[in-house]
């Protein structure tokens, strides 16, 4: 029947998801730092509202430092998805500088695609940095205010977000100019998904090298419901980190790589799931399950990933993953504060990571 709640599994999971949201909501309202932020943010006062431009000497001084078992290995990238905590891409960047390794492939979804097109198309960590924290909110965040109630009375016609995402192009584009994807000198691509036709796709150096560079972090940046979706060639998308979070398909089709480095932002450690048994003994245990049935299908990406790769595969944690927990995901995009934080624990986390390549000996690079 025409408006019938369908309240099959899938739906039920959703409800779950959606009541432990709220509860992280109701939670993140008791902090008065977070309510702050917010009306900074969604309520700006003229004049007033004028946060301070985060430090920006927060890369360690540089010390090279090659890896000489990497040196002729074809490696490539996973930038994972995680909204502002993936800015920590800053300090691995950095981390592969002073280890002079250069991927031969970027792969990437959400604000790893924000980060990692930025390192694809040439940038050194130190221009990233001074890019990325020289930005003021209006300069990647557009909320359209005055459209909404216009949405709200034509019953959400026309609606796919409250947020434009125009802003962020326009950045890139004061930044980069007209630079298109295949004019990057690292290959890159980004997971992104079809709304119109429930599908995923790859945008990227070999399938859609005439997309400019603030378009492509425009589609990496759409989520339903907060940032519009993005049309391009007649169809709408949105980031493909809402389906893989670790999107390696591209490199895994290409089946040529001697090592890969996923950096994981919004997944548990080393991308192992954490064991909850007992949770349905626990208060609200159920939320705390809800998150894990969630999780699910990013995780068993993951883990066909680490069966595919095997010893081949490197995973960073290049930021704690409960950062980005309920509203604190959207907190992390919007206060940039914690930026040179971020970026100083994904130079430590990769620079650890890369640490045991040191001591091994160098070896032929795979046919």
């Amino acid at each position: 029947m025409p408006g019938r709640l369908d309240l099959d599994l899938y739906n039920v999971l959703l409800g779950f998801g959606w009541i432990r949201e709220r509860v992280d909501l109701v939670r993140a309202t008791l902090d008065p730092g977070f309510l702050l932020r917010a009306r900074r943010v969604l309520l700006p006062v003229p004049g007033i509202d004028r946060p301070a431009r985060p430090r920006a000497d927060v890369l360690p001084p540089f010390r090279r430092r090659p890896i000489k078992s990497l040196a002729e290995q074809r490696t490539a990238l996973i930038a994972g998805g995680g909204a502002g905590a993936c800015v920590s891409l800053i300090g691995v960047r950095r981390a592969f500088e002073e280890a002079d390794v250069e991927p031969a492939l970027i792969s990437a979804c959400s604000g790893g695609a924000i980060w990692g097109s930025m390192w694809a198309a040439g940038l050194s960590a130190e221009e990233m940095a001074d890019f990325s924290l020289s930005w003021r909110l209006e300069d990647y965040l557009d909320i359209q205010w005055a459209r909404l109630p216009r949405f709200v009375l034509s019953g959400l016609r026309g609606f796919t977000g409250i947020a434009k995402g125009e802003a962020v192009e326009r950045t890139f584009i004061d930044r980069f100019g007209t630079l298109t994807v295949g004019e990057f000198p690292i290959p890159f691509t980004s997971i992104v998904y079809n709304m119109d036709r429930g599908i995923v796709d790859y945008f990227g150096t070999a399938s859609k090298p005439e997309l400019p560079i603030g378009r492509l972090v425009h589609i990496a940046m759409a989520l339903p419901g907060f940032i519009e979706s993005v049309e391009v060639e007649g169809h709408l998308y949105v980031d493909g980190g809402i389906i893989d979070l670790l999107p390696a398909e591209p490199i895994l089709r290409d089946g040529a790589f001697d090592h890969v480095f996923a950096v994981n932002f919004m997944l548990p450690p080393q991308l192992q799931p954490e064991d909850i048994t007992g949770w349905q003994n626990r208060r609200m245990g159920f939320l705390r399950a809800s998150r894990q049935a969630e999780q699910g299908s990013h995780l068993e990406f993951a883990d066909r990933m680490r069966r595919a790769l095997g010893d081949a595969l490197t995973v960073i944690d290049a930021a704690d993953h409960h950062l980005l927990r309920g509203p604190a995901f959207y907190d992390l995009f919007i206060d940039r504060s914690r930026w040179p934080e971020l970026i100083e624990c994904g130079y430590e986390q990769a620079t650890s990571a890369l640490e045991p390549f040191r001591s091994r000996r160098p070896t032929a690079r795979a046919r």
